[in-house]
């Protein structure tokens, strides 16, 4: 199948998925790269609460490709913008099309999560993406 296929497919699956809202996530629960036959990654310990209530590592980790794009390319994307946490929080919290030709669901994330997660990704070691 296709990549570009991969990831809308991956992505409206998120959408069904969280459509009556978050959950939280227990352990041995499979978010959705369980569904789709892979596994989640781990939810770093010093990433916020809603990393893990939003199953946000079902979809992405930290310094790789996954299903969306590394939260260290994010920071890279984002590292020289002045209103980087401001335009990340946004993303987070309404979804939308993606810079890596993917569509982020929108998963009624309240704003203070959405800031609270942009401002841990924005602080990671940003990291190129492979070309």
């Amino acid at each position: 199948m296709h990549r570009l296929s991969l990831v809308i497919s991956g992505c409206v699956l998120a959408a069904a998925a969280f459509a009556q809202g978050p959950r939280q996530m227990h352990p041995g629960q499979m978010g959705m790269h369980g569904m789709m036959g892979h596994r989640n990654a781990p939810v770093p310990a010093q990433a916020p609460p809603a990393l893990r209530r939003f199953a946000c590592m079902s979809c992405h980790a930290v310094d790789k490709r996954s299903v969306g794009p590394a939260f260290a390319w994010v920071a890279w994307r984002y590292r020289d913008q002045t209103q980087a946490e401001a335009s990340l929080a946004a993303f987070i919290e309404h979804g939308g099309q993606g810079h890596w030709s993917g569509v982020m669901p929108d998963l009624n994330v309240p704003a203070n999560d959405a800031r609270a997660m942009a401002k841990w990704i924005l602080a990671l070691p940003a990291k190129s993406p492979p070309e």
